[in-house]
This record gives structure tokens, C-alpha cells and sequence, in this order.
């Protein structure tokens, strides 16, 4: 024989709302450090001068002086693509990828140019701004690549997790 007590349940649905008021910052703490930190980090870790440093062969004046917003680029684009592919569902496709990597051959040309000492048929100082728009123009492509990877790497968390099977509870 089974008794129901009216105060058991309000008891639980007291307990249920209170994990539910508590499972909202974990959350918001979860998506800003999946999201938000994650996808900086690893963009600032790419530029980094003691870490990876992917740059290091675009070592010039004017570039050293763009460097930093060249980093804050990148960021920014490795958080908006994590964001925009993951959360709103806008996937990168091979397409996305084919033109990312055709704009990155198109950044690096410049750089490329001066290593042979080829000017395209600019002045000095024009060279220079060309390379230096070229520069941010790649660290923003690098800030998208890594957002893609996160996400994609995110949206493959997800699946197998929305495919295993869930409990199924019913109200009493």
C-alpha cells in the first residue's frame, strides 16, 4: 500500500526549481568558457610569440605595430564563427573552408612577394600598407579557421550527445 503526501511533493518541486535556479549560472559559465574563452585563447595562443607563433615569419616594423589588433582580430573572428556556426546553426561547409583558404593564399601573397623581393609595382610605403591590411586580413582568416574547429568540434560533443537515449520521467 502506497500513501501520497501532498507535502513530499511540494518538497520536490521546491528542490527541482532550486537545481533549476542553480543549473542557470553553470550554464552561463559553461557557454562563456566554450564559446567565448576558448575559441580567444586559442587564437591568442596561435599568435603568441612564446607559444606557437604562427607569425613569427612576418617579422617587419609596420607589421609589429598592427600585431595587436592583428590578435584582437583574430579573437574576435574565432568567437563570432564558434557562435555562428554552433549556436545559430550556420554550418562550414567545404565551400566556407575553400574560400577561406583562397583568401588566406590572397593574404599571404604579399609577404610572399617581399621574400623574393618582388613589389608588385608599388612604392615602398605603399608595399608596406598593403601588407600590413594583409596581415590583418590573415589573422582574421586564422580567428575564423579556429572558431570553425571549435565548433566543430562542439557540434560533434553534441550530436552524440543528443543521440544517447534520455530518461524519460513522468509526473505523478
Amino acid at each position: 500500500m502506497s500513501y501520497h503526501n501532498d507535502a513530499d511533493d511540494r518538497a520536490e518541486v521546491r528542490r527541482s526549481e532550486w537545481v533549476a535556479k542553480l543549473l542557470v549560472p553553470v550554464a552561463v559559465v559553461g557557454h562563456v568558457l566554450f564559446y567565448v574563452v576558448l575559441p580567444a585563447s586559442l587564437a591568442w595562443a596561435v599568435g603568441w610569440a612564446g607559444g606557437a607563433d604562427l607569425f613569427s615569419g612576418f617579422d617587419s616594423a609596420p607589421i609589429r605595430r598592427v600585431a595587436g589588433i592583428g590578435m584582437f582580430l583574430s579573437a574576435v573572428a574565432a568567437i563570432i564563427t564558434t557562435e555562428s556556426v554552433t549556436r545559430l546553426g550556420r554550418p562550414f561547409s567545404v565551400g566556407h573552408f575553400l574560400v577561406t583558404m583562397v583568401v588566406m593564399g590572397a593574404a599571404l601573397f604579399p609577404s610572399l612577394a617581399e621574400w623574393y623581393r618582388v613589389r608588385l609595382g608599388l612604392a615602398p610605403e605603399h608595399f608596406v600598407v598593403l601588407q600590413s591590411y594583409c596581415y590583418l586580413a590573415l589573422r582574421v582568416v586564422v580567428g575564423i579557421l579556429i572558431g570553425a574547429t571549435v565548433s566543430w568540434i562542439l557540434l560533434g560533443r553534441y550530436a552524440s550527445v543528443a543521440t544517447a537515449p534520455r530518461p524519460q520521467y513522468s509526473r505523478k
